[in-house]
């Protein structure tokens, strides 16, 4: 007999008033540039929105490719940053493998809040196999609180996000002015399901908790051919839990 499956707990966040709401996938932009190489060829952007880092990006490598699913948001970015002219804006799905992206491979794959609206390891997958070797993949991601640890962090968040929001609005940075129509997906992955995926698709990768409800992972691929194999074996393999 199968027993009923327990409902499933999810923590409502407090909503900040308007005047002191932020954006904490801006907040984490300033890491993912400190994890790229330097002078780095070519970046892809994973799921890039309005456009946002993948300018920022575009100061900082000589090629962006910058991908989203919604061509909606990919017509917003091309208008909002029409100065970002390394940037090609795509529009397509990561998984898709006759999308139009470099053949050889990127010096950087960064994605910040993407990865939940793929199914997790063949999103991953599809990621990691993007890294040239001795490139990097850096990614800001969301994930499902499932633990008594992940609801105690709640207890530091929820002050530290309304701080945060006087601090912004104090300096004229409060708001979300490139997030409207943005598709939002709530994440459905634990951080157990992304330390067992990246342990087997990014062998060797940081994962960490950050405060504002993220996560982030770092991986560099071997720069060795025998390092490199070793590194992106499980990578070409489909594996049972997908």
């Amino acid at each position: 007999m199968r027993l009923p499956r327990a409902p499933e707990f999810r923590l409502r966040v407090p909503q900040l008033p308007a005047a002191l709401v932020w954006d904490h996938n801006a907040h984490y932009h300033p890491w993912l540039l400190r994890q790229l190489p330097a002078a780095p060829g070519r970046v892809l952007d994973a799921g890039c929105g309005a456009g946002e880092l993948a300018a920022r990006l575009a100061g900082r490598a000589a090629r962006v490719d910058a991908v989203d699913a919604s061509p909606a948001m990919i017509e917003r970015a091309r208008a909002l940053w029409p100065g970002a002219v390394t940037v090609r804006w795509i529009a397509g799905d990561l998984l898709d493998p006759v999308l139009p992206l470099a053949a050889d491979g990127y010096d950087a794959v960064v994605a910040v809040s993407s990865l939940h609206h793929l199914p997790l390891r063949p999103g991953l997958r599809r990621l990691a196999g993007l890294v040239r070797p001795g490139g990097t993949l850096a990614i800001v991601g969301l994930y499902r609180s499932a633990t008594p640890a992940d609801f105690a962090l709640e207890a530091l968040r929820l002050p530290a996000n309304g701080a945060a929001g006087v601090v912004m609005a104090a300096r004229g940075r409060a708001g979300k002015p490139h997030e409207a129509g943005m598709p939002v997906r709530d994440p459905q992955d634990t951080l157990a399901d992304l330390r067992a995926a990246a342990a087997v698709l990014a062998p060797g990768s940081q994962l960490r908790t950050r405060l504002f409800w993220r996560y982030t992972l770092l991986w560099r691929r071997p720069a060795s051919p025998a390092g490199a194999a070793a590194g992106s074996a499980p990578l070409l393999a489909k594996d049972a839990s997908d």
